[in-house]
């Protein structure tokens, strides 16, 4: 888990930095249709209610889960005054509460009874429409869309099975998110701005035929983040060069 942080951190960073070697060469763009923007954000995460409706709400998913750092990126492009559209990619994960009961026996480690060594780790890649207004220097959204999830669970590192199918606690599932933000524009550099987002992922994750004794659950997970996205103009190269040609 640790080296996989590592690199996410890593990739973060990097993006960050190119977005900043960037700027100085066109720091006089600004938002505007036409645009677009590639950003990284930061957070924390938190697997709420794994069902929407009934008497119990919180499943194996959700039940005395901590809450966990999540990364994300984001590509944009801006279609008019109010609408762009946006994809994602994403990581979290979640632990639980010591002394948590697993649900089921793990055929790999019968031994365990609780989730002290179990993790549920969930790659998100989605896709949003958002609606976006414009109040001075501050731009506020509304966005949601489809999303297509990998989830797998871990214990002592090792995916967990179902004892009764002997199936592994893994797969790829739909889905959708949608997501409120944020995000403020620096007066000094135009192209750059600070985000704040909270973002809600549901994962249709039910599947009774292969895990019928436990994590047999939808999954919505929450997610705070705070980062900084750079807008650019993607046919600017593409005129310079129809400019230069004229030219000669």
């Amino acid at each position: 888990m640790i080296p996989r942080i590592r690199w996410v951190s890593f990739a973060v960073l990097a993006l960050l930095t190119i977005a900043s070697a960037c700027l100085a060469a066109e720091g006089e763009l600004v938002y505007k249709p036409g645009q677009g923007g590639v950003g990284g954000q930061l957070g924390g995460s938190y697997f709420g209610v794994d069902r929407m409706f009934g008497a119990d709400w919180f499943g194996d998913y959700s039940k005395w889960a901590m809450p966990r750092f999540s990364f994300a990126g984001q590509f944009r492009y801006v279609h008019s005054r109010h609408w762009r559209w946006q994809v994602s990619p994403g990581f979290t994960w979640t632990a639980y509460k010591t002394g948590t009961a697993i649900p089921l026996t793990d055929v790999n480690f019968p031994n365990d009874r609780v989730k002290d060594n179990m993790l549920v780790q969930l790659l998100s890649s989605t896709a949003q429409i958002q609606y976006v207004v414009k109040r001075g220097r501050w731009f506020y959204h509304a966005g949601a869309g489809p999303g297509v999830y990998r989830v797998w669970i871990e214990n002592r590192r090792s995916i967990y099975k179902d004892p009764e199918t002997f199936r592994l606690h893994r797969g790829v599932y739909p889905g959708g998110s949608f997501e409120f933000g944020a995000e403020r524009f620096l007066r000094a550099i135009t192209t750059t701005s600070v985000e704040f987002t909270w973002v809600n992922h549901l994962v249709l994750a039910q599947r009774h035929e292969q895990f019928p004794n436990g994590y047999d659950s939808n999954l919505m997970a929450t997610e705070l983040r705070v980062g900084v996205n750079y807008y650019f103009d993607p046919l600017r190269r593409k005129k310079q060069g129809i400019e230069i040609i004229e030219a000669k």
